[in-house]
């Protein structure tokens, strides 16, 4: 083997470079027969033994007995095939204690392409563990939390339609939705749609919303038209609002015929009413709904012959996802046969705000 003459000044970096290895890495070597040769400090400082009770032994002291054992009949066929194993591992520290490193194993070859030493550099990562646990559980708590919250308020949801009559997507974007929405099937034969829209994000609006959409839901049944409804639910829906808090609102009654559309809109996009010959758009005829308005107008609308209803939110309309370009709702009605599909699209995209959207068939 050639001499290899390094200056004081190399030998210095060298040094530094060894000292931070050591600083944050476990490191030891074994000969051939995996017996230690060397430890570094990190080594003494996490496995809890001393030099001289490591020096020489099987590096299979610190193994844990639970590890198994396939994973170590891996490792040595690898370094003794002269390849780099890494994998994680846990260890049994001298007073019986777990500790699990991330480790990389390296063959250290002489001049004839032999084996002459294993290096193994390992870096601990049981906090790293602990703390993923416990981000696991959190995360998996939240979830559930989620999901419980959601089929809570949902149960303020009701759809009185059969299957074929209907298609919608209901994507809150947080824990609760600051949206919600009813269809009912009433006495006299009609169709009542609604959507209500809280203000903001989060805990407050969608308290809000459910607590009007609940006052809607115990007033629809006692009465025969929307200006019942709102004369009777508008007062008990003002308790409910703060002083600077607004809704919007879109509510639809088709009469029994299915020829006379009854609605009231606040602070919402134009839903949508589809003909043989086009798609009318019927703009809001209120203000958003705060606890200083007045009572809300209807307009009603005669139609022969209609094809569907899309009724919506502005979290469909106000997104920035380019891919949804040709799945707006004034595209998407457009196109009936490609609803299913169009809704299906939308359902897997992630919004920003609460999403709604209610496609109505005449059937």
């Amino acid at each position: 083997m050639n001499n290899i003459n390094i200056s004081e000044h190399e030998y210095a970096i060298l040094k530094q470079y060894q000292s931070i290895v050591d600083e944050t890495n476990i490191v030891s070597k074994t000969d051939i027969h995996g017996r230690i040769t060397y430890v570094n400090s990190k080594f003494l400082e996490v496995s809890g033994y001393t030099e001289d009770e490591l020096i020489g032994k099987p590096h299979n002291k610190v193994r844990d007995p639970d590890m198994p054992s396939e994973a170590f009949k891996d490792l040595w066929e690898t370094i003794q095939a002269k390849k780099t194993w890494s994998g994680v591992v846990t260890n049994r520290a001298k007073d019986g204690s777990k500790y699990t490193v991330e480790a990389s194993i390296f063959p250290v070859l002489d001049e004839n392409d032999e084996i002459i030493e294993y290096i193994s550099i390992r870096h601990d990562i049981t906090e790293l563990q602990k703390l993923n646990k416990k981000l696991d559980e959190i995360n998996k708590y939240k979830t559930e939390q989620e999901q419980l919250a959601r089929e809570k308020l949902e149960t303020g949801i009701i759809n009185e339609l059969d299957e074929e009559e209907y298609e919608i997507i209901f994507k809150p974007s947080d824990i609760v939705s600051g949206d919600f929405y009813s269809i009912y099937k009433m006495e006299n034969g009609s169709t009542f749609i609604y959507t209500v829209d809280g203000q903001g994000h989060g805990i407050s609006p969608a308290l809000t919303v459910f607590a009007i959409s609940s006052t809607l839901n115990h007033t629809i049944h006692k009465v025969d038209t929307l200006e019942e409804l709102i004369k009777l639910a508008y007062p008990n829906s003002k308790n409910f609002l703060g002083e600077y808090e607004q809704l919007s609102y879109t509510m639809v009654l088709i009469s029994s015929d299915k020829k006379t559309i009854t609605y009231s809109s606040g602070g919402m996009y134009p839903f949508l009413i589809k003909t043989k010959d086009e798609t009318l758009r019927l703009k809001a005829n209120n203000t958003p709904f705060m606890n200083f308005s007045e009572l809300p107008v209807c307009n009603t609308i005669e139609l022969e012959d209609w094809e569907s209803i899309m009724v919506y939110t502005d979290g469909i309309i106000e997104h920035e996802h380019e891919t949804l370009v040709d799945l707006l709702p004034e595209k998407i009605i457009q196109n009936p046969d490609s609803i299913t599909q169009s809704l299906k699209n939308i359902s897997s995209h992630d919004f920003e705000d609460d999403v709604t959207l209610i496609y109505l068939r005449n059937t």
